[in-house]
């Protein structure tokens, strides 16, 4: 490459290489007093320079040196220079002074060049074209000062001035006009310049300009403090004395921008947001008033839906008449989704309050989806047409808000499944990276159910908005979960869409990002004891509960499943049972009338015996917000239950609470003992619905009902052996297939433990759980009681019916 291109090349690429070495020289060598402080001023000067330089290059105008003319306005490198003689000079700027700082440009240039790699050759090369270049500027410079007269450069002096001058007043008139006080400070920390509103707010005078013309005085010391003044730059707020009274400003300080070290001082100004904090003081008392009139609402709502659901349950398991069965059944639905729509219409409250925080934190994507499939997989095998299918692969564990994961899917899933009465819900999940600490989560819900059409896609995204009228009619429901499923899609930072055929199902999908965990292993659930997994717990209970209803419904529930609980109705008398007997766990209300739940967990946790201060705590109640979760936590509560609860998800939460608990501290929960005043258990109570059966033999007769008795018997007569062979063998889809069989065919004759049991091991089987093993055997085991009560309860109805039945 030849010696030129080598050397334009390096002058056209160092710019500022070339900028921050001429501030230098200039600084070393005094000229800053009489230059510009803004470093972009010097590289524009360097940018002129250096394009004249270039130019001059690629014409080949450096090779020989400067020669004597009468009229160097010919030369194009002289021209530049006078030109740029011409302009500093009518600035009132000197020869001297422009040529001294001419010679530090010059030396600027040299020292870019003197690369000590090139060869001697090319390094005299280059300085000789650098010294050529400016040879000529000099000679510009030279001829332009003492070529115009005294009496021209007088007048152009004068006429520059007056250009000055005006740009002073103009932006002296700007600086005053401002509506924010503003003060310029020199380095000692006085006053140089103060604007007309920092004057009229901290000085009292009323006349703009009295800093600049009148030197009038303002104390910042004693208005700021000398310790904000000393910090290189900085910005709070802070409580002023003015002539209006104390105000709040947003104060900013801001050291010059000033290479040439001039000006040493700083710019300090004050934004008055005394009427921003009252605004934002009373929006935040607002929100805080609205947040606890949702709270009180939520509480005072959902407690007696929770009484009505809890009296409903009980009801239905015992011995009803099918009229009064279908009463009892008619008011749970009536209740479940009242629940519904009042769950909806607060959360949805919550989030238009601005309400929604993110609660971040590690968790398994897989538990979330097992616990979705684990609370509607009993609602879709009421269908009997109807499959819920997962189709995921190994997931990350990752960090993020599993709560609202878990409520977008509850919404988008149960949706589905009550939107199809035949086919299939599939629910598909995959994972995609995004960068070394992100993963972009996908869910997509497909159904087979009854579509939507193209034109409201969009309008089912909005609040109380449905797919049509009779949709309303038919199944119920507020129009809020879809709207509640965008906010929260939003919140997370991810999309969601909807594609559907009206009569042919739809497909909604949304996806997410979530941070990976440290460890980035796929997070799977813990596994579980054998021993404890599938065995039927018979837990001592403490109820804490002020609401009489509350109470039954808690306790009704509890003795049915088996438990024996005992009843305190305020924080203190919890307190004193937890001391005095021992419980395997406690059911804690929240609100009481003495000291609330969270404050009698805390005296729990400080008891002097070691085992009776880790008792399990689980708070229950209608209204569970994420400062009632934080409070909770710190003062030691194990789990939450919300209001209102049935009791497959009591049981799971007690199951869950005590395993967890047992396999810490290496300690199985007890079998209480039969009290002796109590009934004998019946070894059929839970096992079979004996109104199924009587309802067969009211509708289809004692012959018919009897041939369906024997089918089923027939058909479940091998599958506890075939279940037990299965799952030793580890053949997982064939055991799926079985108990998706036993899930509908049970229901039809009354066994819903054996169906729910069904219902599990087919969910665990498709997932390939780790807990499958003794859920398995307890299906099995199930098949044979409840086959022998299903004998026993057929016969005992056949006997009682006429001759002629």
């Amino acid at each position: 490459m030849p010696t030129t291109q080598q050397l334009r090349d390096l002058i056209a690429a160092s710019d500022h290489w070339l900028t921050a070495r001429i501030i230098h020289y200039a600084k070393e060598r005094g000229y800053t007093p009489f230059t510009s402080t803004l470093e972009q001023a010097w590289l524009a000067s360097i940018r002129g320079l250096s394009t004249a330089l270039l130019a001059a290059l690629d014409l080949g105008r450096l090779s020989s040196p400067v020669e004597a003319s009468s009229d160097y306005t010919h030369d194009p490198i002289a021209l530049f220079g006078i030109e740029a003689a011409r302009r500093h000079r009518t600035r009132g700027v000197t020869l001297g002074l422009f040529l001294g700082l001419m010679k530090s440009y010059r030396e600027t240039y040299q020292d870019l060049v003197s690369d000590p790699e090139a060869s001697p050759q090319e390094r005299e090369a280059n300085r000789r074209s650098i010294d050529r270049f400016f040879d000529r500027m000099e000679v510009g410079f030279c001829d332009e000062w003492s070529g115009r007269p005294a009496d021209e450069q007088f007048e152009q002096l004068r006429t520059q001035n007056r250009l000055i001058t005006n740009e002073k007043n103009k932006y002296l008139t700007i600086f005053e006009s401002l509506n924010d006080p503003v003060i310029l400070v020199d380095e000692k920390g006085n006053v140089d310049n103060a604007n007309h509103a920092a004057l009229t707010r901290f000085a009292g005078e009323a006349a703009p300009g009295a800093s600049y013309y009148s030197g009038a005085h303002l104390p910042i010391e004693d208005i700021l403090g000398a310790e904000a003044l000393a910090e290189t730059e900085i910005a709070f707020e802070r409580l002023l004395p003015t002539n209006l009274g104390p105000r709040w400003f947003e104060v900013r300080v801001q050291r010059m921008l000033d290479v040439s070290e001039k000006y040493q001082g700083a710019v300090v100004i004050l934004n008055d947001v005394t009427e921003y904090r009252r605004a934002r003081e009373e929006a935040e008392r607002a929100d805080r008033a609205k947040s606890a009139f949702l709270a009180t609402i939520s509480h005072e709502i959902r407690t007696p839906i929770h009484g009505i659901l809890g009296l409903a349950e009980l009801l239905g398991q015992g011995a009803l008449s099918s009229d009064s069965r279908r009463y009892v059944e008619a008011i749970a639905r009536s209740g479940q989704m009242l629940s519904s729509v009042v769950s909806d219409i607060l959360d949805y409250s919550k989030i238009e309050a601005g309400a929604l925080e993110l609660d971040e934190t590690e968790f398994s994507v897989s538990s979330v989806i097992e616990d979705v499939f684990g609370l509607l997989l009993p609602l879709a095998a009421r269908k009997l047409d109807l499959q819920l299918v997962l189709d995921a692969p190994a997931l990350p564990g990752v960090v993020g808000d599993s709560g609202k994961l878990r409520q977008i899917l509850l919404n988008l899933v149960g949706n589905a499944v009550k939107f199809t009465e035949r086919g299939e819900v599939r629910l598909i999940v995959s994972a995609r990276d995004d960068g070394a600490d992100r993963v972009w989560l996908s869910f997509e819900v497909l159904d087979t159910g009854i579509g939507v059409a193209p034109d409201r896609l969009e309008a089912i995204f909005d609040p109380f908005m449905q797919s049509d009228a009779s949709v309303a009619r038919r199944f119920g429901g507020s129009g809020l979960g879809l709207a509640i499923c965008r906010r929260l899609v939003d919140r997370l930072g991810g999309e969601i869409w909807a594609r559907s055929r009206l009569g042919e199902g739809s497909r909604f999908g949304f996806a997410a990002p979530f941070a990976r965990t440290a460890t980035n292993r796929p997070a799977r659930r813990a596994e579980m004891s054998a021993d404890l997994v599938g065995m039927p717990l018979s837990l001592d209970v403490l109820v804490v509960e002020d609401n009489e209803v509350n109470a039954m419904v808690a306790c009704g529930l509890l003795e049915r499943a088996g438990h024996r609980a005992t009843l305190a109705s305020t924080g203190e008398a919890a307190v004193e049972q937890v001391r005095s007997r021992d419980f395997d766990v406690v059911l804690m209300d929240l609100r009481l009338p003495d000291i609330d739940g969270a404050e009698a967990t805390r005296r729990i946790r400080s008891l002097d015996s070691g085992k009776k201060s880790r008792v399990p705590v689980v708070a229950v109640s209608a209204q569970v917000v994420a400062s009632d979760i934080d409070a909770c936590t710190r003062a030691g509560v194990n789990a939450f239950l919300g209001k209102p609860f049935r009791m497959d998800r009591l049981e799971a939460t007690l199951r869950r609470v005590v395993i967890r608990h047992a396999r810490r501290y290496g300690a199985k929960p007890r079998k209480f003992r039969k009290r002796d005043d109590a009934p004998a258990p019946d070894p059929q109570k839970g096992l079979i619905d004996e109104t199924a059966l009587a309802e067969h033999v009211k509708l289809l007769g004692l012959e018919q009902t009897r041939r369906i008795v024997s089918a089923f018997e027939a058909s479940v007569a091998n599958a506890p052996e075939d279940i037990e062979r299965l799952t030793t063998a580890g053949e997982h889809d064939k055991l799926a297939g079985i108990a998706h069989r036993l899930r509908s065919s049970s229901l039809h004759v009354g066994l819903l433990q054996l169906s729910d049991r069904a219902a599990t091991v087919e969910r665990l089987a498709k997932t390939e759980d780790d807990d499958l093993a003794p859920v398995a055997n307890e299906l099995a085991a199930d098949c044979r009681r409840g086959l022998a009560a299903l004998r026993q309860v057929f016969a005992r109805i056949s006997a009682a019916q006429p001759a002629n039945t």
